[in-house]
């Protein structure tokens, strides 16, 4: 996947955006012909799939005419929208089944408020009703939210799939000096999460950023094996990966509205590069891979983390901004160059 980063514009102020860099900061959109070149950019890889980011997506003036581009390039099979579902019901016409996809994050009523979240479920049973491809998400920010509305979305659209993400720090002030222990103590109100999916008959499957291997205990991986095969036995109602405990981190390319492109917003910090630079998408991956990655993967915050297989096998699953002071002395490396 390589994302088109659309506006900086959204309608919402979640707590826990990994986008917090970008978004609602300016009035940043990206051009009609910016769009097509980050767009041939991305053709260069032809398996790659296109994806539509902000901010939220939906609110570019020009979103029509985006859909459009997409819908009539025959090099494009499938590319997939990131939003919040509450402006879809403008663009409903334009989804095309079989080439539209879409990962609807659903945030807590609380956040909402009543209106935007009656929206969303009006929203939601239009794309079941207009038999649109649209797949569901959850960010888990707290272990104090209540989760269980999501339950009730799925039953109400014939959803068994859920899409979940644990909340990222969004800036190096939100670093924590202990990575590990901070999972430990986010780990009880995760496993109830998996528990409750399993009650509510709920196929959860991760987007990145794994729990570390070396924190699970015997009957913990016992569950997650448990979904895994839950996962595998419904593939056609999949969407991500499944709850892997030895995920490998690759970089996956936004480009900005500038043609800048960065690893990934949680290290958008770190490195911008313009896409120019580079005579396709892959030597793009390939240079943050070198410039990043590498140094990352063989950084640890936690002296017990030093001799760990896992980490060393490059199977940690723990995210890389984790480790965002750590990169940022990479970055001052690059810049020493």
């Amino acid at each position: 996947m390589a994302n088109i980063f659309l506006t900086r514009k959204c309608n919402l102020k979640c707590p826990y955006c990994f986008a917090d860099e970008f978004v609602n900061k300016a009035n940043e959109e990206i051009t009609t012909e910016n769009f097509i070149r980050a767009l041939d950019f991305i053709k260069t890889s032809p398996q790659e799939r296109v994806g539509l980011i902000g901010g939220e997506p939906t609110l570019h003036p020009e979103f029509k005419t985006f859909l459009e581009l997409l819908n009539s390039d025959n090099d494009v099979k499938i590319y997939t929208i990131y939003t919040n579902g509450l402006e879809i019901d403008k663009y409903i016409d334009y989804f095309i089944k079989d080439k539209t996809g879409m990962l609807v994050n659903c945030n807590p009523p609380k956040d909402l408020g009543d209106k935007n979240y009656n929206k969303l479920k009006r929203n939601l049973k239009l794309l079941k009703k207009n038999d649109k491809n649209f797949h569901m998400g959850i960010n888990l920010y707290s272990d104090r939210m209540d989760y269980s509305y999501i339950f009730d979305l799925l039953k109400m659209v014939g959803h068994r799939a859920l899409r979940f993400s644990t909340a990222l720090p969004n800036s190096a002030k939100e670093q924590v000096s202990n990575p590990l222990e901070s999972y430990r103590k986010f780990k009880p109100f995760l496993f109830k999460f998996f528990n409750d999916c399993l009650k509510n008959d709920v196929i959860p499957t991760n987007d990145c950023n794994s729990i570390p291997n070396c924190l699970l205990t015997v009957e913990e991986k016992r569950l997650l094996l448990k979904l895994d095969i839950i996962a595998k036995q419904n593939r056609e109602e999949k969407v991500g990966g499944v709850i892997d405990t030895a995920f490998t981190c690759m970089p996956v390319i936004d480009i900005m509205p500038n043609l800048q492109a960065v690893r990934c917003f949680g290290l958008s910090n770190v490195l911008k590069v313009p896409i120019d630079n580079f005579r396709n998408l892959e030597s793009l991956k390939k240079y943050f891979y070198n410039k990043i990655d590498v140094y990352a993967k063989l950084s640890f915050e936690n002296q017990e983390c030093e001799d760990c297989k896992s980490r060393l096998l490059n199977k940690c699953g723990l995210c890389y901004t984790y480790k965002m002071k750590k990169c940022e002395k990479i970055k001052e490396y690059i810049m020493s160059m």
